[in-house]
């Protein structure tokens, strides 16, 4: 039998759950001040698009954006910042719901989407061509 996914709205409450997907999703080698950021980014942009997968009451998956002005010479747009979907609740279709609910939102608000990613994350550029999107006109330069 399959497992109901809900997505909703992230709530204050989600928080510890968002920090223990990432620590498992990502182990040790997290910036240390990530949990800071989670919680900032929820208080700067609360309760914006920031939605959560749960299964059975749990958290499984989260999405924080949010809709911001013009940045890199862009219109207007909403942008994902980060996501994630616990290791054991992965290949569900989890991941492609959250991003669907972003888009939704996106649209009602009349924007188009965003998400930045490694040019060589070829296991994010899977993920992100297989739920509609493409390569957009931002290019990085370094030096």
């Amino acid at each position: 039998m399959k497992e109901e996914v809900k997505i909703r709205r992230m709530t204050e409450e989600d928080l510890q759950g968002i920090k223990n997907i990432d620590r498992a999703l990502v182990g040790p080698d997290r910036a240390l001040s990530w949990p800071l950021e989670v919680e900032a980014h929820w208080w700067v942009y609360s309760p914006m698009l920031n939605f959560v997968a749960e299964v059975g009451g749990e958290v499984v998956g989260f999405l924080l954006g949010d809709i911001r002005g013009a940045e890199y010479g862009t219109d207007r747009s909403g942008w994902i910042d980060m996501m994630g979907v616990a290791p054991e609740h992965q290949h569900k279709g989890i991941g492609k719901s959250l991003a669907e609910a972003f888009c939704e939102e996106c649209q009602r608000n009349g924007v188009r989407v965003r998400v930045i990613i490694r040019e060589d994350d070829q296991r994010l550029i899977r993920f992100w061509t297989s739920v509609g999107f493409h390569r957009g006109d931002l290019v990085s330069y370094e030096r």
